[in-house]
């Protein structure tokens, strides 16, 4: 069995892609995100804690928020 590799730019396959049909671009979308799902994952916590950081919180903070939205759903049971 031979095998045969072409390489292709960035451009070029986006031009691929844009051929595709709905369905083959949806199964190739559901394939890059199943492949980069760690690394999204990894950026969003780096986000977070760069965040966390440069804006900390205090415990006193956390508990004023958590009051004010039990409030906020308990007055909305209620109505």
């Amino acid at each position: 069995m031979s095998k045969v590799t072409i390489e292709l730019d960035t451009k070029q396959i986006e031009s691929i892609v844009e051929n595709l049909t709905i369905e083959q671009k949806l199964r190739l979308v559901r394939k890059l995100e199943k492949e980069t799902l760690s690394q999204r994952w990894n950026n969003l916590l780096k986000t977070i804690d760069e965040r966390r950081k440069k804006y900390p919180i205090s415990q006193k903070e956390i508990n004023r928020e958590i009051e004010f939205a039990r409030k906020e759903f308990y007055a909305k049971r209620r109505s």
